[in-house]
């Protein structure tokens, strides 16, 4: 027999709901308080919470977090400010960082924009620095952070949001020069959108600017890419020595040391390695410094 009705009893009486509690290298899914927003936070009802990389590598030690893990999601906001209002009952995705804005304070919201947007000092982190995130029924964000999704794109498409908007910002910061030779090493979720999003910017620049070269692993996830893409694939394993130094730019989307030591190899001297993925690495080297601050 269903017993949603006692859940539901459950919720409207203690607030509770369910979510995935993490601390260290340990995590159990429990009974936790409902969020309450903040001034100026909305209510969201989690739709889908998509597994990151950085979420696994937080189990390992990545940031010291403790708490409700997860940072990509798409949901249904529940409440809002009232001059937010046109939000609720919509879907909607959102930016993980929350910047303090205060610019009596602080030089880095006092600047605005992108700096502000994604490097406060003192910030705080969906599921990653000092916020509960996605993994439970419902979260809170600013409703500075939110975006609706659009009603031609699916609650499945949506939760791609996040990391589509980290491969976006490689060709935001103008990292890719018309001409540039790239390579990206990675075939996961991150390194495939990342080659969709410079392929197309690479075929944007004109004509003679190389196409991108994605190193992978796996020939079934590589030929996912879609033909729009116009990226050239081939195997990470057989990318030394023959292509060593050959590259202007090496995105590096593996989640591992030894991906950031091909990007290193791939890379031309005076180069640029841009690193996308975070990983737990220990005391010898740690790449987390080097992907937050971009």
């Amino acid at each position: 027999p269903s017993f949603w009705w006692l859940r539901c009893l459950r919720e409207m009486c203690t607030r509770l709901m369910r979510g995935f509690v993490v601390d260290g290298a340990s995590g159990s899914v429990m009974d936790v308080p409902v969020p309450e927003p903040a001034e100026g936070e909305a209510l969201v009802r989690v739709l889908v919470a998509a597994v990151c990389a950085t979420d696994i590598e937080i189990m390992k030690g990545y940031m010291g977090f403790k708490g409700i893990v997860g940072h990509e999601f798409v949901g249904v906001v529940e409440t809002a400010p009232a001059s937010h209002a046109h939000l609720v009952s919509k879907r909607v995705v959102g930016d993980i960082n929350l910047c303090c804005w205060d610019a009596a304070s602080c030089g880095t919201c006092a600047v605005g924009g992108a700096r502000a947007r994604n490097h406060c000092p003192k910030r705080t982190v969906l599921g990653i620095l000092n916020k509960d995130g996605t993994y439970c029924e419902r979260l809170t964000l600013p409703v500075v952070n939110l975006h609706a999704v659009p009603d031609g794109v699916s609650t499945e498409n949506a939760a791609f949001a996040e990391p589509l908007a980290a491969a976006f910002r490689i060709a935001e910061q103008r990292v890719v020069s018309p001409k540039d030779r790239v390579a990206i090493i990675g075939d996961g979720k991150l390194g495939l959108l990342i080659a969709e999003v410079l392929g197309r910017h690479a075929a944007s620049l004109g004509e003679g600017t190389p196409m991108p070269v994605l190193f992978g692993r796996h020939a079934a996830k590589m030929g996912l890419l879609s033909s729009a893409a116009q990226v050239e694939t081939a195997f990470a394993a057989s990318a030394l020595p023959a292509r060593a130094a050959s590259f202007d730019v090496v995105v590096d989307a593996t989640g591992s040391p030894t991906g950031l030591d091909l990007a290193r190899s791939l890379c031309r001297p005076l180069g640029a390695v841009v690193l996308k993925s975070t990983c737990a690495a220990g005391a010898d080297f740690n790449t987390a410094p080097f992907v937050v601050d971009e």
